[in-house]
């Protein structure tokens, strides 16, 4: 028989090393929150700004004498400049470190927010707006990043959820600050506060955010880990899955905008159905990625696209106030939940090497999908109406949903 290893550690020494453990454990769970709670102050500082200015665009751009067809095209350039953002973050971030980059682009965001509400034309409104989605897109992107890296396996959908829960907060903040602030001062002022609530970002970024953050991602390959953005088919099922979802989404959005005004609703009244559509999804998404980590962020990302078709549906019709209540809910449900699971099943499904990489073409699905929905909705609704177009988008969720059944992976 083979001669087996016999501890010669004494019963003292393991005790000590057993809480050792338990203490280095313990460490790294508080510095594991309190690092998460820094990236939701900066998420939250840009997603307060862009949930709540987001349903004010078309009216802002409207007084400018911006046809809804104008309109659509203006919110696709605007989501053009969202994805250039992301889709060069891993180029920047790979010269220039993710910090400078963070740090930089949320400071270049102040005094564009600053500037548009002293637009006098049109093109300075679409120029300015233009700056600040890129430079919100570059923040979004490193942010998943940072959390990719730091969120430990077991509760990386809890982590990304938590992450997540600006954007509803950011809805129901924001929606009620705008509203305040434009019935109290106008556009001019309103810019002024988004701006300062923007610079959390930056100022955070600068003090709390770091390079060197614990790598909590599994290092060892699984069968299921993707080393590379080429390998099999994946990671490009779940991009084209996200494509799709998002597309619906972005219909969605401008598609409520334009048929509240259509009502004849005003700029405070869309504001205050973004409100309750936050308020709503303020529970459901960090509940939902709870369960994902239980049940499987797979099927509770394919639960989301369901909502995001029920969204679709529940403004085919509306015409009262409270009719777009639920549509809109669905929609910031399913748009928060799509872009916080996204990510987490994608860090599953990726090496960490290729989060820097990866990571940035989720979210940069996500704002082609806008392009192409914004470009088309305003068209669309010109010539085939409102509901046959909104009909159209719900099954398009269809087919995101049997992409993303096509994929196999772990639970």
């Amino acid at each position: 028989m083979p001669d087996r290893e016999i501890s010669t550690a004494s019963p003292k020494e393991s005790v000590m090393e057993i809480r050792s453990t338990k203490m280095h454990r313990f460490y790294f769970s508080k510095l594991s929150n309190l690092y998460l709670f820094y990236l939701f102050l900066c998420n939250f500082g840009i997603l307060f700004v862009g949930m709540g200015l987001f349903p004010i665009l078309p009216l802002y751009a409207g007084n400018f004498g911006a046809s809804p067809a104008t309109i659509g095209i203006y919110l696709a350039l605007t989501y053009a400049a969202i994805t250039a953002g992301s889709m060069t973050t891993s180029w920047m971030a790979s010269r220039f470190t993710r910090k400078r980059v963070y740090v930089v682009m949320g400071l270049a965001g102040i005094p564009a927010l600053v500037l548009m509400g002293q637009a006098q034309a049109l093109w300075q409104v679409i120029l300015l707006t233009a700056i600040i989605w890129f430079t919100g897109g570059v923040g979004l992107s490193l942010t998943n990043v940072y959390t990719g890296l730091f969120a430990a396996e077991s509760s990386r959908g809890r982590s990304f959820g938590m992450l997540a829960l600006a954007q509803p907060l950011g809805a129901v903040l924001g929606g009620l600050a705008i509203a305040w602030v434009i019935n109290w001062q106008g556009y001019p002022w309103m810019f002024v506060a988004l701006a300062a609530v923007w610079s959390l970002w930056p100022f955070i970024a600068i003090f709390k955010i770091h390079d060197r953050v614990a790598i909590a991602t599994a290092t060892k390959n699984k069968a299921t880990a993707l080393v590379s953005l080429r390998s099999i088919g994946t990671f490009q099922l779940l991009a084209a899955a996200a494509l799709l979802s998002a597309l619906t989404i972005s219909v969605g959005r401008l598609g409520l905008s334009l048929s509240m005004d259509a009502h004849d609703f005003s700029a405070s009244a869309v504001s205050s159905v973004n409100v309750v559509a936050g308020l709503v999804t303020l529970p459901l998404v960090f509940l939902m990625g709870t369960l994902s980590d239980r049940f499987g962020r797979k099927q509770m990302l394919m639960l989301s696209y369901l909502i995001t078709a029920g969204s679709m549906l529940a403004l085919i019709g509306a015409a009262q106030l409270w009719h777009f209540w639920p549509a809109a809910a669905m929609s910031v449900a399913a748009m928060t939940a799509t872009r916080s699971l996204g990510p987490a099943l994608a860090t599953d499904l990726l090496s960490p090497s290729a989060l820097d990489r990866g990571l940035p073409w989720i979210n940069a699905v996500n704002w082609i999908a806008s392009i192409i929905g914004f470009a088309v909705s305003g068209y669309g609704m010109e010539v085939v109406g409102a509901n046959s177009l909104y009909l159209l988008a719900a099954a398009v969720t269809g087919v995101a949903v049997l992409a993303l059944s096509l994929i196999r992976c772990e639970r």
